[in-house]
């Protein structure tokens, strides 16, 4: 579970909560889509993003992602 979500629980929105965690699936699935369907990752690659932060906001119907590495 993301910071996001943890939040939003805390906060007694159990409903923004349920929504980003939903919105979660739906963009991996828009991802992979893009990716032609499928995708191999080794785990090493996985483990590696430790130190990267996603960024991401929705602007005029569309979301941007943005990838930084943690200050």
């Amino acid at each position: 579970m993301g910071k996001g979500i943890a939040a939003a629980r805390r906060a007694g929105s159990a409903e923004h909560a349920a929504a980003i965690e939903n919105l979660k699936d739906q963009l991996l699935i828009v991802f992979l889509k893009r990716l032609g369907g499928k995708a191999r990752i080794p785990v090493a690659e996985v483990d590696d993003t430790g130190g990267d932060v996603l960024s991401f906001s929705l602007v005029d119907g569309e979301f941007n992602f943005e990838t930084s590495k943690k200050q």
